[in-house]
């Protein structure tokens, strides 16, 4: 067999050579771009941790001044508190009308809940809307409902404070649309109404017919229920309605179907309701509604006689027994 020319071998072993340079080259290449997508992915990481570092630190300190704020107001309104009610935690109701905002509208309904920490105990004290109080600024007692009209919550809350002598830690504003939205979704209330209640009033767009006997009431006609004020009790029968509510309402709440509903009340509550009560509070009234559930509520009515007029002048020493009644100091312990 004949050997191959000597140039011949001699290409092929360019060839040879020329394609470990070319392996050799892609190799190179290929460490290269590799080496550099890694450089790019930890600098796209160390740049992303950066901004969620970032965002994170600006949310804490978001965070930190809105709980700051909180604390703030949290102290100043405690600044005023009596240590007796310490161991409560005392809320003012009031029940709007479907007015215009603020100024337009009129505190129908005045209620103080309370709840004693270490029982879960929730007392009512209901105060007839025409009750003769001293409002500051005014030269004569006048209905109490007046000092909403004249400074709005934070005049009704000093003024509930100091003639009853009672320390309000919250106060919840609702008007009855608000109301009636809840118990809608907590599927309505049963009550037995006492006398048939008819009113009329076209001006004012209100009808309220509502049969004597048990009635189970969606929010439209829980709503007329609480309004209505035309019989010969007035006022007084008005409150011994609210009584019946809400005991009604608050056996009604601690029902397990009612209670799968928190959800859907707490988004009516943020919607449409006004309150001192803040996000950071949650914790605390957590802890107060599931001490709560068992227990049943005490509803009361501000001691007092109703006059010719429709106005309610309280007993100011049936007040204070009262008080120290439902508050009986040597109970009173440090709040949560």
């Amino acid at each position: 067999m004949s050997k191959k020319p000597y140039s011949e071998t001699r290409e092929r072993i360019k060839q040879k050579k020329a394609q470990k340079r070319r392996k050799r080259n892609v190799k190179i290449v290929r460490i290269f771009m590799a080496t550099l997508i890694i450089m790019v992915v930890l600098t796209g990481v160390g740049w992303l941790s950066m901004q969620i570092y970032q965002w994170g630190s600006q949310r804490v300190a978001v965070y930190m001044e809105i709980y700051d704020g909180y604390k703030q107001r949290k102290d100043l309104r405690a600044a005023s508190f009596d240590p007796r009610f310490d161991g409560y935690t005392n809320i003012l109701v009031l029940g709007l009308d479907p007015g215009k905002e603020d100024s337009g509208q009129s505190a129908d309904s005045v209620i103080i809940m309370s709840f004693k920490h270490n029982t879960g105990e929730v007392r009512f004290i209901t105060i007839p809307r025409y009750t003769m109080v001293n409002i500051q600024g005014r030269n004569a007692p006048e209905p109490l409902n007046n000092a909403y009209y004249y400074g709005g919550i934070p005049l009704m809350e000093q003024t509930v404070s100091k003639n009853l002598g009672i320390t309000l830690h919250h106060y919840v504003a609702i008007d009855t649309e608000a109301l009636a939205e809840i118990v809608d979704v907590i599927g309505g209330i049963d009550i037995y109404v006492d006398n048939d209640l008819d009113y009329d009033d076209p001006e004012g767009d209100l009808y309220i017919h509502i049969p004597k006997g048990i009635q189970h009431m969606e929010g439209d006609m829980a709503q007329k229920y609480l309004r209505f004020a035309s019989d010969d009790l007035g006022v007084y029968g008005r409150s011994m309605r609210q009584q019946k509510f809400l005991k009604a309402f608050c056996s009604k709440l601690m029902e397990p179907d009612s209670l799968s509903k928190i959800p859907e009340l707490v988004e009516i509550c943020d919607r449409r309701i006004k309150s001192s009560i803040e996000a950071f509070d949650s914790g605390h009234f957590a802890s107060l509604l599931t001490n709560m559930q068992g227990t049943k509520p005490v509803v009361t009515i501000l001691p007092g006689e109703l006059q010719h007029d429709g106005s309610w002048i309280y007993n100011q020493v049936k007040t204070t027994e009262l008080i120290d009644e439902l508050f009986p100091q040597e109970e009173s312990g440090g709040e949560d």
